[in-house]
């Protein structure tokens, strides 16, 4: 029982060393300068609405750039809170390293779809339903035209673009949605010449997975542009109108 507890008293003794070096080793010199800012984006190419410019000239424009500021003066949740005032960042962390430098770790809001309506309103629609304004950078998703308003894209849109965006064959076959006048709801795909009317906006998951399976045993049979139109309207049935030429 003895040995018990002095072998927990020299881990936990080792461990407070430990510690207590490494924020020793980390602690910057007084006076010393920030000479690099590392900006880490961790997010895909695909789906970044940023780059490190972009961060960077943001914290030039709020004038809290911190290079050349002496490292005990660069208030770190400061930088985290500005940060995450920026429309396209979800999430930040700041911290010094011993070398002189600050490194900032942003991850940008995880956009799912491009609105472009036709009452002229053009943004991104992030996975929690949230409207994010267009970015300069580009980011590669489905577009939705027709008669969307900020309303009907966060109440009806939200799931199916989550749907897409975490479905491979999805997320590369659908190019764009069209909302008509009555709220119903198009699909144009990236392969084949055909549109998907998958009608009112619900049961998505569903919908989409029964098109999948006509696409495995169906249409793969007869080529991808023998038909103009899929409809998934109805339940349990899909009705194709051939091409005429």
């Amino acid at each position: 029982m003895i040995k018990k507890v002095l072998l927990f008293v020299v881990i936990v003794a080792l461990a407070c060393y430990f510690l207590a070096a490494i924020t020793v080793l980390n602690k910057p010199k007084e006076g010393q300068v920030c000479e690099q800012v590392e900006i880490i984006i961790e997010d895909s190419v695909e789906h970044c609405l940023i780059n490190e410019n972009d961060i960077q000239n943001y914290l030039v424009r709020k004038k809290i750039f911190p290079k050349g500021k002496q490292l005990q003066d660069i208030d770190l949740i400061q930088l985290e809170e500005t940060l995450k005032k920026s429309p396209y960042i979800d999430q930040t962390t700041c911290y010094k390293t011993a070398t002189g430098s600050i490194c900032i770790k942003v991850k940008s809001k995880q956009v799912i779809l491009h609105i472009i309506s036709e009452n002229g309103e053009d943004y991104y629609l992030d996975h929690q339903g949230n409207t994010v304004p267009k970015a300069s950078y580009f980011a590669n998703m489905p577009i939705v035209t027709g008669n969307v308003s900020k309303q009907y894209a966060r109440q009806k849109l939200t799931t199916l673009g989550k749907i897409i965006q975490n479905d491979p064959f999805w997320n590369q076959q659908v190019e764009q949605i069209h909302v008509q006048a009555n709220g119903k709801l198009e699909i144009i795909p990236r392969v084949g010449k055909h549109t998907i009317l998958l009608g009112e906006p619900k049961d998505f998951k569903k919908k989409l997975e029964k098109l999948k399976v006509f696409y495995e045993k169906g249409i793969s049979q007869v080529g991808w542009n023998k038909y103009s139109e899929i409809s998934l309207e109805y339940n349990d049935q899909i009705i194709c109108t051939k091409n005429k030429d």
